[in-house]
């Protein structure tokens, strides 16, 4: 996936759950060598981290995603990249710094010890994957796809904006509005 400026790409590894990054030499119009940014080549587990100490099994598709917050602070590069852990049935996010966190899935504890099911509701709290490996923004209207595979279902995250932000910070996952893949 290349970066919106151009500047770099990541590469996902899906068989051995890291993310590398490749720098863009614009003078050359190549690549550079890659190197790792996110997770450990052939160690596959859910650690929220950062670079080589976070843990990813199976990362799938992502996509750059702008941060407002970044903007804000004028920060060189205002893109995080959102990205599906179908093995960890999830939806995570890296930074430009290289900070993996959990953004969505693995909820709902107290219904079993799986992480992996079909339950709509707030991104940590109750919201369950089974083997997320599609993902698609919507920057007009500020809306996640998530193509929900062995749920046979695209959910949506639809993220709220901070002036019609409800009492809960909490952001939901609904399936209301979803679409089969029948």
């Amino acid at each position: 996936m290349i970066h919106p400026s151009g500047d770099y790409a990541y590469l996902v590894v899906i068989n051995r759950h890291y993310i590398m990054r490749m720098n863009y030499d614009k003078a050359k119009k190549t690549f550079g060598v890659p190197y790792l940014i996110a997770g450990g080549v052939g160690q596959s587990a859910w650690v929220d981290g950062v670079g080589a100490n976070a843990r990813l099994n199976s990362p799938y598709q992502g996509v750059f995603v702008k941060n407002p917050e970044y903007v804000k602070a004028n920060k060189s590069d205002v893109y995080d990249f959102y990205f599906t852990d179908s093995g960890n049935h999830c939806v995570r996010v890296l930074t430009p710094e290289g900070v993996v966190t959990t953004y969505a899935g693995r909820g709902s504890a107290n219904l079993n010890n799986e992480a992996r099911g079909y339950v709509d509701g707030t991104l940590r709290g109750e919201a369950r994957f089974n083997n997320p490996r599609g993902l698609a923004y919507d920057e007009q209207n500020n809306v996640f796809y998530v193509g929900d595979m062995d749920n046979h279902i695209i959910r949506k995250i639809a993220m709220e904006d901070e002036d019609s932000a409800h009492e809960s910070d909490e952001e939901e996952i609904s399936a209301e509005n979803t679409v089969s893949n029948k």
